[in-house]
């Protein structure tokens, strides 16, 4: 064949395009095959790698608890076998040693006083495999939990409202009590590490040993607090309060004052003092400094009792500051009566102030609270439980009434309280029971975030899942938090 002849020919090949989408489509094909492949393979090792961290997270929070009280010996293989059965049950698998997972490098260290383990999962490859002479890949994980025992300071607060009464209240007393037994059991004669404090309410709270550091207060959206003076009977100066509303009252060299003229806007007696230990919400001042939501001491301004609440209308259960001692609260929780409006957000600053140290030098030797700060080993909880949409609120209202009739404003409260109480370092759980979708949406933005394998928000709807919970949340207060 002559030169030309190919050279023609050559030139035909090359402009001839019949075929090319099919040799085309072939490699496109292929190549997208490989790619979905390899995204299935990839998306089986990150599912893989969720839960084996759910599960080693799990596993070593048990067994820095089980540690941390005893339960098992930093001696011996019994931890790792209790590591191994937590590990195993979070997986659901019936047996480790046949399963494609494994726990390795496990290890205690006394002296840093940590659990840690490393765990495998022998993944098998579909599509990664093509063109390679591998078949699995090791996905693996790492987890470790600190089980020396700190201090521990909790406030639970307890709703007591009217809602509450009959099969409620009972299933209350029965799981807040199987909360405070849960969580000093750590305890022993010799060692305190953790202490309770009970903050029941309704419309109101009953401040009990608290309550020299409430002032009677005028029914009012505002109003500016006294600050507390133990040199004064009333225990705040009664003749420069009620002189800003035109009450005649004198007051003796002893502190003990008179007043003459009090209006019914007021719920107090005669000298001043208050007529019963209820405690209402903190009010902004109509100017100046506000302490509304803050844990701000009484030295800086007391608590209101507002007038709007009945001279009868306070409730019989009262606060019991921080203690260690598992009758005294189990005897209080055993003695909540119920009744009354709804007003959590007071529930919820008063447990604040139960564990706040800016109100150490108010409280009883026994209950004063520690200081975070100097404390590195000190961890502080509020847990907030209710059977109901808050309603109920004094501080902003003009109102002659209030009771079940300020949802909104309790709301706010709320929000602006459970925002400055997690800022201050303490964690919140709360507990819905048997609560409506706009109650369980308020506690949830109240509760801390969920952090790993750490659930702060509760919707418990029978008595059994109720004593459930605060058995949950008191073993999650015990296991202390992941090192990694």
């Amino acid at each position: 064949m002559r030169p030309e002849k190919h050279a023609r020919l050559l030139s035909r090949f090359r402009r001839d395009r019949s075929g090319n989408i099919a040799i085309t489509f072939a490699f496109v094909s292929v190549a997208i095959f490989l790619s979905v492949g390899l995204a299935v393979d990839f998306s089986r090792s990150m599912v893989e790698k969720t839960r084996i961290n759910n599960a080693l997270d799990a596993a070593s929070l048990a067994t820095a608890r089980a540690l941390s009280i005893g339960e098992v010996s930093e001696t011996g293989d019994a931890a790792e076998t209790y590591f191994k059965a937590i590990f195993a049950a979070n997986l659901g698998i019936d047996d480790l040693d046949t399963s494609n997972y494994s726990v390795t490098n496990f290890a205690i260290d006394p002296t840093g006083q940590t659990v840690s383990a490393t765990a495998d999962y022998d993944q098998s490859l579909t599509f990664m495999r093509v063109g390679s002479s591998q078949t699995t890949q090791v996905v693996a994980s790492k987890s470790a939990a600190s089980y020396g025992i700190g201090d521990i300071e909790v406030a639970m607060v307890l709703d007591v409202t009217g809602s509450m009464r009959g099969s409620r209240i009972a299933a209350l007393k029965s799981a807040a009590t199987l909360g405070v037994e849960e969580l000093l059991s750590v305890n022993t004669p010799t060692a305190e590490h953790v202490r309770v404090s009970l903050v029941p309410y309704s419309d109101s709270i009953n401040a009990g040993p608290l309550a020299d550091y409430v002032y009677p207060d005028r029914r009012a959206a505002t109003s500016t607090a006294p600050v507390y003076s133990a040199s004064h009977d009333a225990g705040y100066d009664v003749v420069s309060y009620m002189q800003q509303y035109d009450i005649d009252c004198t007051e003796d060299g002893d502190g003990a004052a008179s007043c003459s003229n009090v209006p019914d806007s007021f719920v107090v007696n005669s000298d001043g003092s208050r007529r019963d230990d209820c405690a209402t919400d903190r009010k902004a001042p109509a100017s100046g400094t506000s302490y509304q939501y803050t844990d701000a001491n009484p030295s800086l301004g007391m608590i209101s009792r507002d007038s709007r609440l009945p001279a009868d209308g306070c409730t019989n259960s009262a606060l019991v500051p921080l203690t260690g001692n598992e009758s005294t609260l189990t005897t209080a929780i055993t003695g909540l009566s119920t009744g009354g409006c709804t007003a959590g957000h007071i529930g919820l600053q008063w447990a604040w102030y139960t564990l706040s140290k800016n109100w150490a030098d108010y409280l009883p030797a026994g209950a004063k609270p520690g200081d975070m700060s100097v404390q590195d080993d000190l961890s502080k909880y509020i847990v907030l439980m209710t059977d109901g949409a808050f309603n109920t609120a004094y501080a902003g209202s003009n109102a002659n009434r209030v009771g079940c009739r300020e949802s909104a404003l309790s709301k706010a409260h709320t929000a602006a309280l459970c925002s400055n109480i997690k800022a201050s370092g303490i964690k919140i759980f709360t507990i819905g029971f048997n609560t409506s979708d706009s109650a369980d949406a308020m506690l949830e933005a109240c509760a801390s975030p969920d952090d790993g394998s750490l659930t702060y928000s509760y919707e418990p709807n029978s008595a059994s899942e109720l004593a459930a919970t605060y058995e949950q949340i008191a073993g999650l207060i015990q296991s202390l938090r992941l090192t990694q």
